[in-house]
Order: structure tokens, then C-alpha cells, then sequence
């Protein structure tokens, strides 16, 4: 869908790292709950336990009103044990049709994330692509799974499988989010062709774990600039959302050096780059 005078407004709530609420379509959904308190659990970069900042507002507001979760990917900064023990475990949860490696001693032993999501309870998980290329589907909003690399190298292969996601309704911005991947010209290109979206949410923190590799595990601040450049070459108009910083130990890309990068961009750009700070809503 393209961008238009007749679509209706979306509203995103942002919350902290990807969490966010989406109010798309006359539904509320939340994404990637990460849940816990400041410091609840382990590390990844051996700086501070995570998350290290708290959520910007009361639990119960952040699932108050909720109609679907969407999880991303299962690392604990996409969805945590606060959001496995907080979360209505009847409410629709939505996820990609993929794998990930339960087990790091039996990195052979694979198990798909409905599975590991229906073994912490929850009782209608429901796949994003059902291998018919078509989608889901949620109360007129279409869901399609799309490409993600966690990582170039052996760094992407060892962190596990992810995706991006794409959010389409009638009259309606269509929203491509990125999820944890770097960019991928040729890879986010043909995304970017087929569904020409008017909203990019991107994850820049750049995270490091320099114990495995010095390759950043999603796209950074430059990398940020370079997605929406492409993206707007797409679909003149388009805005982008920029999140996944300054919540966990291992994001050294920072919002002031997102800043930066839009600084360089002219003012009808710069318009259309958001970097919200956490508990800020946005109208789009």
C-alpha cells in the first residue's frame, strides 16, 4: 500500500528496547514484551545485568487493552520471563514460522517458536506465515513474516533465526518492521519493493558481544540512515521509527548518534525520522 491522503492514523506507543504498543486497524497490539524490572537478568555484554533502564510507566498500563502479542523472536529482550508470567496466557499471540536452538550444549536440536511459546503456557499461538505465502490474518490486519539476519557471519548463525514483520489493513499505513537484522541491501530492497511501506520501525542499537565477534548483531546508527534513505527511495514519504537503544548492556548505538545521522538529512527528511524517547507516543 502507498502512502496516501486517505490513510487513517496509526498511533505507537513506544515503550522500551522493541516493546511497543501499535494501535493499527481499531486493534492494540504489543510487541516484543520485555517486561522485567531494571537489572532483572543476566548481561550479554558483561557491562550490567539487563534491562538497564526501567519501564517508563506501570506494567499493567503497558498490557491494559491488549487484543494480540506479536513476538518477534524469543531472546529475552524480545520476550522475557516478566512478559510469560504478566501475559493473559489465553490472549492470540502471534509469531513467525520459525526455529530457534533451545539448548546452546545441542545447537542441532531445533524448536520452532509456536512450540516454545505453547510450552510456557499460552494457549492460542498462531503462526505468521502457515507456509502458503499468504499470512495471517487478525481482525482485518494481515501479518507477513519477512526477511531478518541477527548478525553477519558466524555471529548471525550462532545468535539464531529472527524476522521482520509486516502489518497491512485497509486504509491503513502499511508498517514494515525490520526486527533485529542489519541491513541487507539486496535483501531489504526486494521487502521494500513488494510492500513499499509507509512506516519503517528499525532496531539500532548496534549491539556488540565482543567475546563471540566485533560484528554488530542488527543495524546501528548508520546503517539506521542508510534503511530509511532506501526505504524513502521506495516510497517518497515514508517515516521512520527508530528504537532498540540505550535499554540493554550490549546497545552501543546510541539515540544521540541516531541524531547525528539525521542531522545530515534535510528538514523535509528529518521530519519523518522519529527516535522516541521511551514512554513516548507517536501519531503517524
Amino acid at each position: 500500500m502507498s502512502t496516501g491522503n486517505s490513510r487513517a492514523a496509526v498511533k505507537y506507543e513506544f515503550i522500551r528496547n522493541a516493546t511497543a504498543r501499535l494501535h493499527y486497524a481499531g486493534r492494540v497490539f504489543l510487541l516484543d514484551p520485555m517486561l522485567s524490572t531494571k537489572g532483572a537478568f543476566r548481561p550479554f555484554a558483561g557491562i550490567a545485568p539487563n534491562p538497564v533502564v526501567d519501564l517508563p510507566t506501570a506494567v499493567d498500563d503497558v498490557v491494559e487493552g491488549i487484543d494480540a502479542v506479536v513476538v518477534s523472536h524469543l531472546h529475552p529482550d524480545h520476550f522475557d520471563d516478566a512478559a510469560v508470567r504478566i501475559l493473559s496466557t489465553d490472549l492470540p499471540v502471534y509469531t513467525p514460522n520459525n526455529t530457534n536452538a533451545p539448548d546452546r550444549a545441542h545447537p542441532s536440536e531445533r524448536q520452532s517458536f509456536q512450540a516454545a511459546l505453547q510450552g510456557h503456557g499460552f494457549t492460542d499461538v498462531r503462526l505468521i506465515d502457515c507456509g502458503d505465502g499468504r499470512g495471517s490474518e487478525f481482525s482485518g490486519v494481515a501479518m507477513h513474516q519477512t526477511w531478518a539476519r541477527h548478525g553477519r557471519g558466524l555471529v548471525g548463525e550462532l545468535i539464531g533465526e529472527v524476522n521482520g514483520i509486516v502489518f497491512e489493513a485497509n486504509g491503513y499505513p502499511t508498517i514494515y518492521w525490520a526486527g533485529d537484522t542489519v541491513y541487507d541491501e539486496v535483501e531489504i530492497g526486494t521487502i521494500l519493493g513488494r510492500f513499499r511501506p509507509d512506516v519503517v520501525i528499525a532496531h539500532t542499537g548496534g549491539p556488540v558481544i565482543e567475546a563471540v565477534s566485533p560484528e554488530i548483531l542488527l543495524m546501528d546508527a548508520v546503517e539506521g540512515l542508510r534503511f530509511f534513505e532506501h526505504a524513502n527511495q521506495i516510497n517518497a514519504g515514508v517515516q521512520m521509527i527508530a528504537v532498540h537503544m540505550e535499554a540493554l548492556d550490549h546497545c552501543f548505538s546510541t539515540r544521540e548518534h541516531m541524531r547525528d545521522q539525521r542531522d545530515g538529512l534535510n528538514e523535509h527528511l528529518a521530519s519523518r525520522f522519529h527516535i522516541p524517547a521511551d514512554g513516548e507516543a507517536l501519531t503517524l
